[in-house]
């Protein structure tokens, strides 16, 4: 009996003594998805990982330093753990719930310094593997068309400093990029 208690106590001091390492190798990150919704905890550090549970908008989680890729990081909240992506995540918590919906805007202003043009430009994401959002009108607070990847073609039909209006042949598409993600093809 004196064995097995002693064992219990060494095995409490050895947890007592570790945690500070624990605590050392974790860090507070806050989930803050642009759209206030939930993100996905996988299995793996994969989109192709099984979807184990979600995260919600504005939740603390710890995130596993010893595991922290280009894009993905281990991270644990109550009691499960799991991977997601680094880029829905900050160090600061973030603001309220977005809960409003952009609506494509038709004022004439966002259109007036747009100048006439015809290029095929070639789609160059920020990072490798992200994508170019198209927008309905030249602006951050339109809605979203649909994504674009890294390599695909578009013709540029109207420009000013900051944004390109495209068309898309394949898809039969067209709106607005931003200029800066996008490349003159010769």
């Amino acid at each position: 009996m004196k064995n097995r208690s002693l064992a219990i106590m060494m095995a409490l001091v050895l947890v007592l003594t570790l945690m500070p390492v624990v605590d050392a190798l974790a860090s507070t990150m806050y989930v803050a998805t642009s759209n206030g919704k939930s993100l996905n905890l996988r299995d793996y550090p994969s989109t192709d990982g099984n979807v184990i549970s979600s995260l919600p908008y504005g939740s603390a989680v710890t995130v596993d330093d010893d595991f922290v890729g280009s894009s993905w990081v281990h991270v644990y909240l109550s009691g499960v753990d799991g991977y997601c992506m680094s880029r829905y995540l900050s160090t600061s918590k973030p603001g309220p719930k977005p809960t409003k919906t952009a609506s494509p805007t038709q004022s004439g202003s966002i259109y007036d310094n747009l100048a006439q043009c015809y290029y095929t430009a070639t789609v160059r994401p920020s990072s490798p593997g992200g994508f170019v959002h198209l927008r309905w009108a030249p602006s951050k607070n339109q809605p979203v068309q649909r994504d674009y990847y890294s390599g695909s073609e578009l013709v540029v039909i109207a420009q000013d400093g900051t944004w390109c209006q495209v068309y898309d042949e394949v898809n039969e598409a067209s709106g607005f990029m931003m200029a800066s993600f996008l490349t003159a093809r010769n």
